[in-house]
């Protein structure tokens, strides 16, 4: 196995990410970085003995905080490494990232102990899917296996059977605290509960780590099986620039294992000096180089106003296919050929215009898939919107553990490696188990990579209450997502065709978060004939036609269309040339009360619009300043409570932006700042109702 060329290899990656973690220290005392950075000296046998036993071309590798070694071996692009510490625009994510967010080809990493894990699972089964041949590796620390979702993980990959190889460089310390006060048990042994083959060595020579790591790449790919492959390291330096608590004594010890020294030994004299006088100049070219370059201004960033556009010049890792273009350009029909698509009364009810959706789009797109708990036929889901799809898509629908964190986090690998998830979370109050990798994984590599990788994913989730399922099975809570950058949050009402709508949220590059309502898969789409409505200029809209509701000789329904492209659903329930008394607006599932409450308030000659965007954050303020000065008197509905909620923006957004042509204070309505009982009586009291929406009209009538 050891022959000179591996060894001069060896050595010069081992050196060269040694001298430039040492360098960054340099840096940082000069006052030329800024923030932090976590360096891996001591440990670089591990990303070399690791990465060269994989092939670059096509393996994928996902890293920690603590990945500049695993980069420099994987690429090695030093330049791209000192010039995104320094900030500049030549950065290998342009600054964005910085330390612990990196990405190159197929190499990502993110500073969220064991996030990366789920995310790397999902990666796996896409390259499984798609028959790649690639297998991936994800590197973790001592430290990251005190999370949960780590074992989530482990359990799904074996459970999947998916080429996945763990690595974990067990350092012995997560930051400060020695492992033998976070740990019981053996490190080495946490997957073999799940039928996971492993192996572990100590980690100084680099020949012995590679040589393990070739055999459990080899496993991996062969056998299309996870493998465990520890490594006992010890990090010299500190945890981050200057917080090091570690005797001298214990330093000394492990200085004296130091596996660069290990290799140079190896070297004749004359030929290490030459690499080391290679490597010196190397990094002093790539320091120089970027310090020369003038640190990018915000404009450089495409910032705006407060907001910040991606400005790298590469495309999207992933793009969507003119197949799923034509899917999202439909509106289809329930087919007779397929009787599980049409179970439910004519014309299409909300659940079932959802159903046939999906069924629309695995059938025409070959990457979309659908993963969740309880999914599978016969049951169908909770709700049964996934019904018959199992049995027409055996291999793209996947049952899963009880395991949000990981049914999200697989969902982001799977779309960072081009296929189209969309995952569907039990009960929307579940989301809050998902919240780490919603926020900080979905929602910020497209962002944090600058646009050089694009994370399309569904989150599909049922939330509201209304059926007597009590405090922890009926809440609201898309809003704790509201405002999340670079995601998207999508209500589908019963005034939209939610199936097309669905349709529409998959075909976005963005991560969406799809909220149905419980109460509302019963109900038929109020469609009918639906109104087109264009532009929303300088609060007048150049009007289309208003269509009928299906079934209602009052209510009037129309469509435009936001800054996003998403929907905004109009409903009113009165003609052509009179305006109305009172704008209600509002999303989602409250569509069920407000569309009764418009035709019984037309009997009292109470004249009222309705505006319903569909995509609630980030919020279009266009359509909704423009529905509230029809009336001059707002009423803001919300199933959530009122407190910092959804209304508070729109109320800010519509006071800010024309509160002198209101004729009254924007009115607010939501449920009671409460849990929300089981017992209907109770429930009752607690959500907002038709007869509170009706009682805040008539107050505002007053004013």
């Amino acid at each position: 196995m050891r022959n000179d060329s591996l060894t001069e290899r060896f050595y010069t990656q081992m050196q060269l990410i040694r001298r430039t973690e040492q360098t960054f220290f340099d840096l940082y005392a000069r006052g030329l970085m800024a923030g932090t950075v976590h360096t891996s000296i001591g440990q670089e046998a591990c990303a070399v003995g690791v990465v060269n036993a994989l092939e670059r071309t096509r393996d994928v590798i996902f890293s920690s905080h603590r990945a500049h070694g695993h980069f420099l071996a994987y690429c090695d692009d030093v330049e791209g490494l000192v010039a995104e510490l320094l900030g500049r625009r030549s950065g290998v994510v342009g600054g964005v990232g910085g330390t612990q967010h990196l990405h190159k080809h197929n190499l990502y990493t993110n500073g969220v102990q064991g996030g990366i894990v789920p995310n790397a699972v999902g990666a796996a089964f896409a390259e499984k899917h798609k028959q790649s041949g690639a297998i991936v590796t994800v590197f973790l620390g001592d430290g990251t296996l005190g999370q949960g979702v780590v074992y989530e993980s482990m359990n799904v990959a074996a459970l999947w059977s998916l080429p996945l190889l763990f690595v974990l460089e067990d350092n012995q310390y997560a930051q400060s605290t020695h492992r033998r006060d976070e740990h019981a048990g053996s490190l080495a042994q946490r997957a073999q509960p799940f039928g996971i083959e492993g192996a572990e060595l100590e980690a100084d020579d680099v020949f012995a780590v590679y040589t393990a790591a070739q055999q459990a790449v080899t496993y991996v790919r062969s056998q299309n099986r996870p493998f465990f492959l520890t490594l006992h390291t010890y990090r010299l330096a500190p945890h981050s620039k200057g917080d090091d608590t570690r005797s001298a004594e214990e330093l000394q010890r492990y200085w004296a294992r130091d596996p660069v020294a290990r290799l140079a030994a190896t070297l004749p004299a004359t030929q290490r000096a030459a690499i080391d006088a290679a490597i010196e100049q190397r990094i002093e070219d790539a320091v120089a180089k970027a310090l020369a370059e003038e640190s990018g201004g915000t404009s450089d960033w495409g910032i705006r106003d407060g907001r910040w556009e991606m400005g790298a010049p590469q495309p999207p890792h992933r793009t969507i296919s003119p197949s799923t273009k034509h899917i999202i350009a439909q509106s289809p029909e329930p087919s007779s050929s397929n009787p599980s698509l049409s179970t439910l009364h004519s014309p299409l009810s909300y659940l079932e215009s959802l159903r046939h959706s999906l069924h629309t789009l695995l059938e025409r797109d070959p990457t979309a898939l659908v993963l969740g708990e309880d999914i599978l036929d016969p049951y169908g889901g909770a709700f049964k919107v996934t019904k018959g799809l199992s049995t027409r898509f055996p291999d793209r629908v996947r049952t899963t553990p009880i395991c949000e964190a990981t049914i999200v986090g697989m969902s982001v690998g799977m779309a960072l490696r081009g296929l189209h998830p969309i995952a569907e979370i039990m009960f929307g109050d579940f989301v809050a188990l998902a919240a780490d990798q919603i926020v900080n994984h979905a929602a910020k590599y497209p962002a944090m990579y600058n646009g050089q990788v694009a994370a399309p994913l569904v989150i599909r989730t049922p939330m509201g209450g209304g059926r007597g399922y009590g405090p922890t099975h009926s809440q609201s809570l898309e809003r704790l997502f509201f405002g999340i950058p670079h995601l998207k949050i999508v209500a589908a009402s019963h005034l939209h065709d939610a199936g097309a709508l669905l349709r529409q949220t998959v075909a976005d590059p963005e991560p969406v978060i799809f909220v149905e309502h419980k109460l509302l898969y019963p109900l038929g789409l109020v469609r009918g004939e639906v109104g087109r409505l264009q532009g929303w200029e300088n609060g007048e809209m150049a009007m289309g036609e208003w269509g009928s509701a299906a079934g209602d000789g009052v209510l009037q329904v129309a469509e435009g269309v936001d800054q996003f492209g998403y929907p905004v659903a109009l409903a009113r329930n009165y003609g052509d040339g009179a305006r109305p008394d009172v704008t209600v607006i509002t999303y989602g599932g409250m569509s069920r009360l407000l569309a009764p409450l418009l035709t019984e308030l037309a009997a009292e000659e109470i004249r009222v619009l309705a505006c319903l965007p569909a995509c609630i954050s980030p919020l279009d303020a266009a359509p909704l300043v423009w529905a509230a000065v029809q009336s001059g008197r707002v009423l803001v509905a919300e199933e959530s409570p009122t407190a910092f909620g959804w209304g508070a923006e729109v109320a800010a957004q519509v006071h800010a932006l024309v509160g002198a042509q209101l004729h009254a204070p924007v009115m607010r309505l939501g449920a009671a700042p409460t849990v929300i009982p089981a017992a209907k009586a109770l429930e009752d009291a607690v959500l907002p109702s038709q007869a509170m929406l009706a009682e805040k009209i008539f107050k505002l009538l007053e004013m």
